[in-house]
């Protein structure tokens, strides 16, 4: 074992970012995936759809005036993050950690491209709803970058919201988490990804729906396996932070799992306006 892994492990907060790293890297525990203002087939006064309907990249969209221009550092979004996150039920962990924790971890080749690593999505250009490699995310010290968690999730309390939160400038936001046009949305309403599994190479099959009124940019993944629900999840930009939620579903529903994201994306970035 890695020296600063086997003195990481000794420590109860290194120990719950390991683990979380395991889970991300799996590919079946956490879907990148953004929200709806509704759950899936669930009607909601609140209900929006921001996607943009002709702009061919989300990088050439006009910034909105309500949203925040300011670029938030690790410390500031792990602070919004503990303010949001605690009335849930939940909690942000120690960004420095978690890039120290995951800088020791096994890296894939520079030169890997995301369907190489996932798997290939059918079609292929759907690649972009599918994060390539969850570490990197992490290591990019060219963003701010949070995480956390949400516990006792669901009616039985047995499940776990996994939340992400990056800052940067604006358009460099966008062209990397959401550099994708409403057409491609559309056509990559239901597409296929195959991921590694404990028994072999799996077949995901990942649907997309629109996103809640938050911010600029919002969609809903839903991840399956042989036409059995896996998890859901919830990604949305605005301005300068972009959220990143999911969940495994078990006896959590859907609409349970997404009512919660829903309220912490609307609470997260209603407190960046005030920072």
């Amino acid at each position: 074992m890695h020296r600063e892994t086997r003195n990481c492990v000794q420590k109860p907060t290194c120990v719950a970012w390991l683990r979380r790293a395991g889970m991300l890297g799996a590919g079946l525990l956490f879907l990148t995936a953004c929200g709806s203002a509704q759950p899936p087939d669930t009607a909601s006064p609140t209900a929006g759809n921001t996607t943009p309907t002709s702009s061919p990249s989300t990088s050439s969209l006009a910034e909105p005036t309500t949203l925040s221009p300011r670029v938030f550092t690790d410390q500031e979004l792990m602070t919004i993050s503990s303010k949001v996150l605690e009335p849930h039920g939940g909690r942000a962990d120690d960004t420095d950690m978690a890039r120290k924790s995951y800088a020791v971890m096994q890296q894939p080749p520079a030169s890997a491209s995301p369907s190489s690593i996932l798997g290939p999505t059918e079609p292929a250009e759907c690649n972009v709803f599918h994060r390539s490699w969850q570490h990197e995310v992490q290591l990019d010290l060219s963003m701010g970058f949070a995480q956390g968690e949400v516990f006792n999730i669901g009616n039985h309390g047995t499940g776990m919201i996994l939340f992400d939160v990056r800052s940067a400038p604006r358009d460099a936001l966008a062209r990397a988490d959401f550099d994708y046009s409403q057409e491609l949305m559309v056509r990559c309403a239901t597409f296929d990804q195959t991921v590694s599994g404990a028994t072999g190479p799996q077949k995901l099959t990942i649907r997309l729906l629109p996103g809640p009124d938050i911010g600029e940019k919002a969609y809903v993944t839903k991840e399956s396996i042989d036409g059995n629900n896996m998890a859901v999840g919830l990604r949305v930009l605005a301005g300068t932070v972009s959220l990143d939620m999911g969940l495994n579903l078990g006896a959590v529903t859907e609409q349970e799992a997404l009512s919660v994201m829903f309220q912490i994306a609307q609470e997260f970035v209603d407190e960046t306006k005030n920072r």
